[in-house]
């Protein structure tokens, strides 16, 4: 992440950044609890919502990278 919550998830796998995420939203679905901690439960599960959709970005493009040269190995092995 790019913002001032970099060195909450500094180590945070994606599953851990999940888990986190959907006991948030099981707690605001509840609903319980003052307006006030409603929001800041709200503001915290979409810090882990960004974690997440960044950590999974992130993924996509090793993927992709790492397609790239396999197609590039390939196409080099087939040449020859």
């Amino acid at each position: 992440m790019t913002n001032e919550n970099n060195g909450k998830f500094k180590d945070m796998s994606y599953e851990e950044g999940i888990n986190k995420l959907r006991e948030l939203i099981s707690v605001l679905e509840k609903g319980e609890g003052t307006f006030e901690e409603l929001i800041a439960t709200y503001k915290e599960a979409f810090e882990y919502y960004t974690f997440c959709s960044e950590y999974l970005t992130d993924a996509g493009e090793k993927i992709r990278d790492l397609n790239e040269k396999i197609r590039a190995m390939s196409k080099s092995t087939e040449e020859q």
